[in-house]
């Protein structure tokens, strides 16, 4: 990177854990080496294990994983953390940005959500173009309405449309909602399960970021590349590449939120 761009990250990280203290959040700062956790092996690549003194250590590679141990271990009683620090993966080190919510309310959620919009919005001239949402409760909903096995969901994972036809038809519902361009996707499935929570939340944050006139779009075949995340997950994309924000529900009672203060990010 130049000087021009260091500096310039460095600028982008003092502003914005400023604003995430002064919209409550406390900020953390911890060790990059951690004792390793067993609950953590399916999250944790083995190449960033190593053992000491007879104990197990991992170098960090993600802070949701690390902010989360942390609250356990210490049990404490804010519910609101920012972060900002470098992590190791794919044997590559970069810094990683964000806040942890737990126990967040659906309008704690959105608010932190339109915190990271707006640091976003003022801080470049680019325009975000889409927020890509999806939640795999939603595939679950239709497999059950139509007594369907995971077999069906691994192909709309894969965008497998010539063989999701031979499996239900041309005709079958499942098969006309994937076979459409994925722009039209929420308004099928609103019509279908639109009274649901899980589609309730997606409308709620659909018209909380309409003000940025960013193109919210519903993919059913959507997964995010964190495991973790097993409710509403989401991506925001400056350009068709690289997502700006990410993040999304996981252990049923926590929020996260990552924004990229890298190259292909913010920089």
């Amino acid at each position: 990177m130049t000087n021009q761009t260091i500096l310039k990250q460095y600028q982008l990280v003092n502003d914005y854990m400023n604003r995430l203290d002064q919209n409550g959040y406390r900020l953390i700062d911890l060790n990059m080496i951690e004792p390793f956790h067993l609950k953590d092996k399916h999250f944790q690549p083995s190449s960033i294990l190593f053992e000491r003194n007879e104990q197990m250590f991992a170098i960090r590679s993600d802070w949701t994983r690390t902010l989360l141990n942390y609250n356990e271990n210490f049990l404490l009683e804010e519910r609101l953390f920012g972060y900002f620090g470098p992590v190791i993966r794919d044997y590559q080190s970069f810094n990683q940005a964000g806040v942890e919510l737990y126990d967040a309310s659906q309008a704690e959620i959105i608010a932190s959500l339109m915190l990271h919009l707006s640091f976003v919005a003022d801080n470049t001239r680019k325009p975000m173009h889409s927020m890509v949402v999806n939640n795999d409760f939603l595939l679950d909903l239709y497999l059950e309405k139509y007594k369907l096995d995971d077999s069906i969901k691994q192909l709309i994972y894969e965008k497998n449309l010539s063989e999701l036809r031979k499996e239900l038809g041309k005709d079958h519902r499942i098969y006309q909602l994937m076979a459409v361009p994925v722009s039209q996707q929420y308004q099928l499935v609103e019509e279908e399960f639109g009274h649901h929570q899980e589609m309730q939340f997606i409308k709620a944050v659909k018209e909380t970021v309409k003000d940025y006139k960013l193109k919210v779009i519903l993919d059913l075949s959507f997964r995010s590349p964190q495991t973790y995340y097993n409710g509403f997950y989401f991506q925001v994309f400056l350009n068709y590449v690289n997502p700006l924000l990410s993040g999304g529900k996981y252990n049923n009672n926590a929020f996260g939120i990552a924004l990229n203060l890298s190259d292909g990010g913010l920089l």
